[in-house]
């Protein structure tokens, strides 16, 4: 069975990926009262703005929508405590 990669679809200017950009990563031990039982770890990625790349414009210029995706858990148990994505 042969499936069309994402780039063959549609027009040629539909098929491009969103430009990904990272803005930080963290991981930290966050036990409350042994610290390296708990893990806390957080991304902060952005999707590049389209048109802002389209007119030639880089840098800051370009950030896009942003995400913040967290996600704390225990060591000891494998319990996942929270995980937060905005």
């Amino acid at each position: 069975s042969s499936m069309a990669s994402p780039r063959s679809i549609g027009s040629p200017s539909q098929a491009k990926h969103p430009q990904v950009y990272q803005i930080d990563f963290t991981a930290v031990a966050s036990g409350k009262r042994i610290a390296s039982t708990k893990r806390r770890v957080r991304w902060r990625f952005g999707f590049a703005n389209p048109e802002a790349l389209a007119q030639g414009l880089t840098g800051t210029d370009c950030r896009g929508e942003e995400h913040d995706v967290t996600i704390v858990w225990s060591i000891t148990s494998g319990k996942q405590n929270k995980l937060h994505i905005s």
